[in-house]
């Protein structure tokens, strides 16, 4: 595949939306083919299992952790060839907000064995690893702040995701396993200290990008 594969990590409300359509619009700027997308519900069957995963039900009814996982994974496995396999043989730059490290942090967190997320790994990546990830890295009590900030300005509980109502000491372990992820694999994964204003993450996150596309070929300046 000649295309570049960048994806965006971290916990609720790190900024990663806000990252990776500033991001992607100074890509294109440049004119550089961009595929921006995100999981779950990168894809048309996709959105309907976004809801399905992230929308807390009215029953009070959760989905078992392995249960969960199957369902991100098909989403993922969908995503993969609808979107992001055609869009890297056809050279573009593919930028994803979340992907497989998150199944790693979320699920693993809830106590997914890693053998199980392995063998998942396996059946649906197969071969293709990002180039890049990217780590928003916040402390979970400012990022749930800014989570509890942007439902109350949005006007609905609703805008909620489920995730948003764990508990603090889940969203630490989710932290403390996005940096068990860089630590084994400092190549591929870089933490971005995430408590700076926009601009100045910005401006780290597209450090890392541009020596990233450099490497690969592509003209960033």
């Amino acid at each position: 595949m000649s295309g570049v594969l960048i994806t965006i990590e971290g916990v609720e409300g790190s900024g990663k939306s806000t990252q990776i359509q500033i991001l992607s619009a100074r890509l294109r700027n440049l004119g550089l083919p961009v595929v921006l997308s995100k999981e779950p519900g990168g894809t048309e069957l996709g959105k309907e299992l976004r809801a399905l995963l992230l929308t807390p039900h009215t029953s009070g009814e959760r989905w078992s952790p392995t249960a969960e996982l199957l369902l991100f994974y098909a989403d993922r496995a969908q995503h993969l060839s609808m979107v992001v396999r055609p869009a890297l043989e056809d050279g573009k730059v593919v930028l994803i907000d979340r992907f497989d490290d998150s199944s790693w942090a979320y699920q693993g967190t809830l106590g997914i064995r890693e053998s199980t997320l392995n063998q998942l790994r396996e059946m649906v990546l197969e071969d293709l690893k990002a180039d890049l990830t990217l780590v928003m890295d916040l402390d979970p009590e400012e990022s749930l702040q800014r989570v509890a900030a942007r439902n109350t300005s949005q006007g609905s509980s609703s805008a909620e995701s489920r995730f948003d109502l764990e508990t603090i000491g889940f969203h630490r372990n989710v932290r403390k396993r996005f940096k068990e992820i860089a630590h084994r694999e400092p190549g591929r994964v870089v933490l971005i200290p995430a408590i700076a204003n926009t601009e100045a993450v910005g401006k780290d996150i597209w450090a890392h990008v541009s020596a990233t596309l450099t490497l690969r070929g592509f003209m960033v300046g």
